[in-house]
């Protein structure tokens, strides 16, 4: 079983908390059923010398157990593989991703344990200065009911 990270994050009140960088190549996307599972925190790992106090690596994160996958693009040779069934996505509540809908945490902050979502989240390849780096976006909540 593959575990998904999906960064999300809580601000802003406008359609976009923070705008993706000049510079992102859309390299995949993911539409999915899944079923809330609940929030969690997720420690620090202690992966580099800034570890634990002041690397920000801590967060809370929403788990979401994959149902089935309703739409799947890859547009490239690079991009996140499908998304399938029994996958788990985690979905960061405290982090600050660039295209993510400010809706998002607005939903998950009013979702069960148990209730189904259908997720739509998009993996691009962004630069930012001489930086280059994957963000994963979830574009799209709503719960099914």
């Amino acid at each position: 079983m593959k575990t998904l990270f999906v960064t999300l994050f809580l601000a802003g009140l406008s359609a976009c908390a923070a705008p993706l960088p000049e510079k992102a190549d859309l390299l995949a996307t993911n539409t999915v059923l899944a079923q809330y599972e609940g929030t969690r925190h997720h420690p620090c790992r202690h992966m580099t010398a800034l570890c634990p106090d002041r690397c920000d690596h801590a967060t809370t994160l929403a788990h979401f157990r994959v149902l089935s996958n309703e739409n799947y693009k890859k547009l490239g040779e690079y991009g996140d593989e499908k998304i399938k069934e029994g996958d788990i996505a985690m979905v960061d509540v405290l982090k600050e991703v660039p295209g993510q809908d400010a809706t998002v945490t607005e939903t998950i902050t009013r979702l069960k344990q148990g209730d189904t979502v259908r997720i739509t989240i998009n993996h691009y390849y962004v630069q930012v200065g001489q930086s280059f780096f994957p963000v994963r976006p979830a574009v799209k909540i709503e719960a099914v009911y």
